[in-house]
């Protein structure tokens, strides 16, 4: 059974991270408030400029309707953005610099078109493991593994990928990209998502574990 001081660090982490599903019938009401807004915003514009036609330029204001239609920073996004995501670069670099950002692009396109299958056992390599090291700590039997490896285009579920990624001691990041590579990304709308994130971010990789947590909270064991 997991600590009672990991399962409840967990939940604070839930509490600050968890954001339910929204209403679509909600969302779609939004959408259409901001599109009325914006066809609103441009029909008045256009009467402005038909009526503005030929008069000085001294003698145009601004419309109100131009001061309604502003848009304000959020400032709780602004908070929650993690500028460490974003990288720096340079107007003029030399041309061995050059030559080097090109080889990491296509180094970064040849990963980005690798499937589920091609990115999991290139990490597997990249890591010195053997197949049977990870298929086990991923409580993944043999026959179901060679699936994977001999199948170019597997599409695995995405408890399994979630298993490898905990099975290969994966970062929050390099498991997002093996979830995209299946076609899957972490939701701040599942707590299992949350939970997993957890362990992830500080390192913890005893499938027991968290196994004990997600039971703990009710979501599905991996």
């Amino acid at each position: 059974m997991a600590d009672q001081k990991l399962i409840d660090a967990v939940g604070k982490y839930i509490d600050q991270v968890y954001i339910p599903e929204r209403d679509d019938i909600v969302v779609d009401r939004e959408m259409e408030s901001i599109f009325a807004r914006i066809s609103g915003f441009r029909k008045r514009r256009a009467k402005r400029k038909e009526l503005s036609i030929g008069a000085p330029p001294s003698e145009e204001k601004p419309d109100e309707a131009d001061e309604e239609c502003s848009f304000e920073i959020d400032e709780k996004a602004a908070e929650e953005f993690d500028p460490s995501t974003m990288t720096k670069t340079k107007l003029k670099t030399p041309m061995s610099s050059t030559i080097a950002t090109s080889r990491r692009i296509d180094d970064l396109m040849s990963e980005m078109t690798e499937t589920f299958s091609q990115r999991l056992l290139r990490m597997i390599d990249e890591r010195g493991l053997t197949d049977s090291e990870v298929y086990s700590r991923a409580r993944v039997d043999r026959r179901h593994f060679s699936k994977i490896r001999n199948d170019v285009n597997y599409a695995p579920n995405k408890k399994t990928v979630l298993a490898f990624a905990i099975a290969l001691e994966l970062s929050i990041d390099e498991t997002k990209d093996l979830l995209n590579s299946a076609g899957f990304a972490l939701t701040r709308s599942s707590k299992t998502d949350i939970i997993i994130a957890y362990f992830l971010q500080n390192k913890i990789y005893d499938m027991t574990e968290i196994d004990d947590v997600l039971d703990a909270y009710g979501q599905q064991v991996i």
